[in-house]
């Protein structure tokens, strides 16, 4: 059932932050109290800031956009990039194709990459979309539309070229550690409650976008703290590639 409240029409107000001109969020059940107190209690906590501060991340949180795959999509054999971890193991050198990888939504898991369900695109549309839509090493990837899918958040982490398609945002820190900690704090529960505070849209077709994904604010505890949770993090997903690996060796060998 979803959650009702009455809030002033101001409220559902949220200016841009070019000011020039206001976008109107109005979903009522992501303005209780529960969701609102999220932004309030983040922000408050020592050393927030928020992921659009430009002296956190590289450049302000953008989406990508829908690729043109080369590859086709009945026939899953025709799918390689460079990079592409094979069922048996062996890794796509760069000599065996010139194609990258696309990472579409339903890649971005809870807290990790499914690159068995990626996709491929060419090396000029790489080139000509790359400057925006690249995901790069420690890339803090947010999966921004649909119902059920909205919020998963996932931390790049492979070193070959990759494309995201339009549903996912990409926020790119300056500190790497920082990306994987601010990960694992979107999936939090408060992180989570930030980010439905945002929401905008119904019946499925929801949508948060990059300037409301600036707007959220991550408490920033102490460097210890922040190192810990990202060596954490980053040894959680190791143990799922680790796993990954071992059941696609293990099905090749049937």
């Amino acid at each position: 059932m979803a959650l009702l409240t009455r809030r002033k029409f101001a409220d559902c107000i949220l200016p841009l932050d070019d000011d020039i001109a206001k976008v109107h969020i109005f979903e009522p059940e992501f303005h209780q109290k529960i969701y609102v107190s999220a932004c309030e209690n983040a922000a408050k906590a020592k050393g927030a800031f928020q992921l659009g501060d430009t002296n956190i991340v590289e450049r302000y949180p953008n989406r990508g956009s829908q690729p043109q795959y080369a590859d086709d999509e009945d026939d899953a054999g025709s799918i390689i990039y460079r990079g592409m971890v094979r069922n048996d193991g062996t890794v796509v050198s760069d000599k065996m194709t010139t194609n990258v990888c696309a990472l579409k939504s339903v890649s971005i898991r809870w807290g990790f990459l499914d690159f068995g369900v990626a996709r491929s695109v060419d090396k000029e549309f790489y080139a000509k979309k790359k400057a925006k839509n690249a995901a790069q090493f420690a890339d803090v990837l947010i999966n921004s539309t649909g119902d059920g899918t909205i919020g998963r958040v996932a931390v790049y982490n492979r070193q070959h070229p990759s494309l995201v398609d339009g549903h996912v945002t990409i926020v790119r820190f300056r500190d790497k550690k920082l990306a994987w900690y601010t990960a694992a704090y979107l999936l939090s529960e408060e992180g989570q409650r930030q980010i439905y505070r945002y929401i905008n849209g119904s019946s499925g077709q929801v949508e948060i976008y990059p300037q409301d994904i600036a707007r959220i604010w991550i408490p920033r505890p102490d460097d210890k703290k922040v190192a810990d949770v990202a060596k954490r993090f980053q040894k959680a997903v190791a143990k799922y590639e680790e796993f990954q690996s071992e059941l696609s060796t293990t099905l090749s060998d049937l």
